[in-house]
């Protein structure tokens, strides 16, 4: 880990004091805990955006994603039993 410094108003240190207490660990571990969680929720929103957005490749603009991948299980040897 990697010692940083944080500057909070009154109000807010108190609060955070309160809630590490009532959870029984240090104001550090709650802000860790609250960052990698705000992190991962970051990380999941900007691959659902990035999904949103996805545009097919050009050479597969025109193609049905279902009967495309209905014609490659029909070729395989695996699905044909």
């Amino acid at each position: 880990m990697q010692r940083t410094q944080i500057y909070f108003e009154p109000n807010t240190l108190q609060e955070l004091k309160q809630i590490a207490k009532n959870l029984n660990i240090s104001v550090s571990e709650f802000i860790r805990r609250a960052m990698k969680q705000e992190i991962k929720k970051q990380k999941k929103s900007n691959l659902s955006s990035f999904l949103t957005h996805m545009e097919p490749l050009e050479s597969f603009a025109d193609m049905e994603a279902t009967e495309y991948i209905q014609g490659l299980r029909g070729k395989s040897r695996i699905f044909n039993g």
